[in-house]
């Protein structure tokens, strides 16, 4: 696949909306007609800074081909004594897949003043009909009365670097919500579910006594919470430590110890059981990539509701872990 290029460019400043939206209809028309356009969603991103700007067009650009959408960058400027009023990018890009050429948009809106308190209707001219529309935050949660969610089917978050969580839980009852760090934790998961799949180890999967989870603020939590919900292991009898990488240890009694680590320096988790204090297994499994378009383009992928990380969200919550 080709890297995407500008086909054509257009911004204005204090514009009206609908002229935005013909402009864009003027500049698909005078790239290749031969160009294919199959959108399948749209997907906003709120951005608060211009760093977080530029790191939202700069991912986002990079799925545009893999993710077929009209792309939408929000940044909303509520303060500094603005008048209300809309400064606007658009940019017609193409690339190329099997040889078939490609067209994507990217929009980018400076929201200013009064209007920032209005996202909703502010994104409503640029959503794609009957197609889902995809709202990510790169760096916020979104308090649950936003009223640019009403908008949205799904909402991307991160919850890595996230203190106060517990306002995710009622947005969740409400929209499907797809957290990032969730993602990335799935080899963990499946690693610690797979150390019980051998019939015998099943039955230490039920006489789990304590478990020791380590790693960075976010995911330790949310590990937490999933072995706490899954294993119904009460807070008293886990321990969690701060780490950069991620590991759990569990134990069942004083015979058996299962854990799944990273450890410094390898792209690898490490999965081991020892009984009795013999290694009974061991096994390495290699991380894919983690880094920020790979777990926008896993959660794109699964944009329905995740239940087990619901329940993971609300014991973590439930035991204060997320304080």
């Amino acid at each position: 696949m080709a890297d995407a290029v500008a086909l054509n460019r257009w911004n204005g400043t204090d514009v009206r909306l609908g002229a935005v939206v013909d402009t864009m209809a003027q500049l698909r028309r005078s790239v290749a007609r031969t160009a294919s356009r199959t959108w399948v969603m749209t997907l906003v991103a709120i951005a608060v800074s211009d760093d977080e700007v530029y790191q939202a067009t700069q991912v986002l650009r990079a799925l545009g081909a893999h993710h077929p959408a009209r792309l939408l960058v929000v940044q909303a400027q509520p303060e500094g004594g603005a008048a209300p009023g809309v400064d606007a990018s658009v940019t017609i890009y193409g690339t190329e897949i099997d040889g078939h050429p490609l067209t994507f948009d990217e929009v980018s809106l400076l929201v200013k003043g009064d209007a920032a308190q209005h996202l909703d209707s502010i994104i409503e001219p640029f959503t794609l009909s009957d197609l889902p529309v995809v709202v990510w935050y790169p760096a916020t949660l979104p308090s649950v009365s936003e009223p640019v969610l009403t908008k949205a089917s799904s909402v991307l978050v991160d919850t890595k670097q996230a203190q106060d969580v517990a306002g995710l839980i009622a947005l969740a009852g409400r929209r499907a919500v797809v957290d990032l760090s969730w993602m990335r934790l799935r080899p963990w998961r499946e690693m610690v579910a797979a150390l019980f799949d051998p019939p015998e180890f099943r039955p230490y999967a039920r006489q789990i006594t304590s478990a020791d989870v380590t790693g960075k603020g976010g995911p330790r939590r949310l590990l937490a919470g999933w072995l706490g919900s899954r294993l119904g292991l009460p807070k008293e009898h886990m321990e969690l430590h701060d780490a950069r990488h991620a590991r759990v240890v569990l134990r069942a009694g004083s015979d058996a110890t299962f854990e799944v680590a990273r450890e410094e320096g390898e792209r690898l988790v490490r999965a081991s059981a020892v009984i009795d204090g013999s290694i009974r297994h061991h096994e390495l499994l290699p991380l894919p990539d983690d880094s920020l378009v790979w777990s926008l383009s896993e959660a794109l992928t699964h944009l329905g509701r995740d239940r087990v990380w619901q329940q993971a969200l609300a014991a973590g919550v439930a035991a204060d872990a997320w304080l």
